[in-house]
């Protein structure tokens, strides 16, 4: 996969879902610098086939998940509401 084809698909879906780069992290469970790394297309997604297949997993759960308006775009909340409303989007327990 090419670095701006990723990095636009995670710039799409923090423009589309409301997501912050942080949220991203959060939800790809990989470290803020890392996924600011992606979604500026300075590196593409590295690592274990699996651990990249999870990513590309997750960020394709994201972008359904925006076209079907299930949870996302995150309305408007407080860090930590944000926090857990991710979280248990996540989790299914929203």
């Amino acid at each position: 996969m090419k670095n701006g084809s990723f990095s636009s698909r995670l710039q799409a879906v923090m423009r589309d879902g409301n997501l912050t780069g942080a949220d991203l992290a959060r939800w790809l469970d990989r470290p803020d610098p890392t996924v600011r790394c992606w979604i500026s297309g300075d590196h593409d997604i590295g690592g274990a086939q699996l651990d990249v297949a999870y990513i590309e997993a997750q960020v394709d759960k994201l972008e359904r998940m925006i076209r079907k308006k299930s949870g996302l775009p995150v309305p408007r909340l407080t860090p930590g509401e944000r926090i857990k409303y991710l979280k248990d989007l996540k989790t299914g327990s929203a």
